[in-house]
């Protein structure tokens, strides 16, 4: 039995082969540490905006890709361009479409994948990030984190569920393929918090998800609270009864871009319970073939 839809499987099966993810540092920053929506960021975000899998922006564009793809020379023959680093829709048309422009150096790459916030999009960046389906496919990536409105104030998101729905319905619209991320052990959240993640997932008829494990790294104000006693970090027990309690409310036709974070090497004081993302993984695995678990199992 399909324990649930993996991104490599349905790639695989679109594309006929394996398709490989090239993270792209853009030089973007982020509404939320400008002072237009807030300063600081997020609770959680480190200083390079959840980009650390990516180069430094010192590099350019076209410099990063090529590096990258050097480094997956022979495990892979096309590749996804995936603007990973802090808000990748933070600048004007102009700006936007000059960088998107710089990945395509390759005719191997088939996917152009943007991160972003619900809160930092418009019609006219959408249209613009549509254009670019005359070549490839594309795709963007919601950072949503939570279904709990007081969570996301906590946090210091900056945005609101309006948000959310507003942003994933006008790319839907244009048939971008639309993503969401979910952090699934925020303390603050209860199962039933997960339980809303799920069905917003299936209302808005979003393509994929990807679920993240917490992690606290140096100077951040998550690091403080954890520090001062006011957060206490879920068990691994937890985390995994709440992914699977996610998957079984789950759409099965959504596809799982990821179950478990890779938190950065340098500058973590906690992260996936000392133990590697394939290891949470093999756990979370292992216990839904013990409760006979699978995606979509209580979906309606």
């Amino acid at each position: 039995m399909k324990l649930y839809n993996r991104l490599s499987r349905y790639l695989k099966e679109k594309y006929g082969e394996r398709v490989q993810r090239l993270p792209i540092n853009g030089g973007f920053t982020c509404p939320n540490k400008t002072g237009e929506k807030g300063r600081g960021g997020c609770i959680y975000c480190d200083s390079s905006g959840s980009g650390f899998a990516s180069l430094v922006p010192e590099k350019s564009i076209e410099e990063q890709i090529k590096a990258m793809i050097k480094r997956y020379d022979g495990r892979a023959n096309k590749y996804m361009a995936y603007f990973q680093s802090n808000t990748n829709t933070y600048a004007s048309i102009k700006v936007l479409k000059k960088k998107y422009d710089q990945a395509f150096i390759d005719d191997r790459i088939i996917i152009l994948d943007i991160s972003t916030r619900p809160d930092c999009v418009d019609e006219e960046k959408l249209d613009l990030i549509a254009s670019y389906k005359q070549k490839v496919d594309v795709m963007i990536e919601y950072g949503v984190e939570s279904s709990n409105e007081k969570t996301l104030k906590l946090m210091n998101r900056g945005h609101n569920l309006n948000d959310v729905y507003k942003a994933t319905n006008m790319a839907k619209e244009r048939k971008i393929e639309v993503i969401h991320h979910y952090i699934m052990d925020f303390p603050k959240d209860s199962v039933e918090d997960i339980k809303n993640m799920a069905k917003i997932c299936n209302e808005l008829k979003i393509d994929g998800v990807k679920l993240h494990s917490l992690y606290i790294t140096e100077n951040t104000k998550l690091a403080e609270m954890y520090k001062n006693g006011d957060i206490t970090p879920l068990t691994i027990e937890e985390y995994v009864n709440r992914v699977i309690i996610f998957l079984e409310e789950l759409n099965p036709e959504i596809v799982i871009h990821r179950l478990v974070s890779e938190p950065p090497i340098v500058g973590t004081i906690h992260g996936n319970w000392g133990l590697s993302k394939s290891k949470v993984l093999s756990i979370i695995e292992n216990e839904m073939k013990k409760r006979d678990s699978y995606q979509g199992k209580n979906f309606k």
